[in-house]
């Protein structure tokens, strides 16, 4: 039941995800989500040791694919990534932040979560090959 409980949120964030998405742009919504969540309560450190912790976020991204899977548009990486950073900092005040990278030829574009340096789902895909071009540590807030 909780499960179909977070699929069905998850539904309908990814819905008005996409919509904002296609409203405003990628450059604004990265921005938005960047500095919206940049400093939740307090970041802690992640201990992975405890199977508790490990077991809903891997509960959250196995339905977050379903939810995507059954989405009748096109969702890929960056929905998952802008959709899981939002999750991950606002719900545990773990610090991932965004990254997006492209290879030059054949070009790629690829869009993924890291923590410290190291990719946040080492089982994903390699991305040693992509070169970063933006990262959500790196955007400035105006006025500061």
């Amino acid at each position: 039941m909780k499960k179909m409980y977070i699929f069905i949120l998850l539904y309908i964030n990814l819905i008005l995800f996409d919509i904002r998405l296609n409203r405003r742009g990628f450059n604004e919504l990265f921005s938005n989500y960047s500095l919206r969540y940049e400093y939740p309560k307090q970041l802690r450190q992640v201990n992975f040791t405890d199977s508790r912790l490990k077991k809903e976020i891997e509960t959250f991204f196995e339905i977050m694919d379903v939810a995507i899977a059954w989405y009748p548009r096109k969702a890929d990486c960056l929905h998952k990534t802008l959709l899981g950073y939002r999750y991950l900092r606002k719900k545990f005040s773990i610090p991932v932040y965004m990254v997006v990278g492209v290879r030059k030829f054949p070009f790629e574009a690829h869009a993924w979560l890291k923590i410290e340096n190291d990719d946040f789902f080492d089982s994903e895909i390699d991305t040693s090959y992509l070169q970063i071009i933006l990262n959500s540590n790196n955007i400035v807030r105006l006025g500061k």
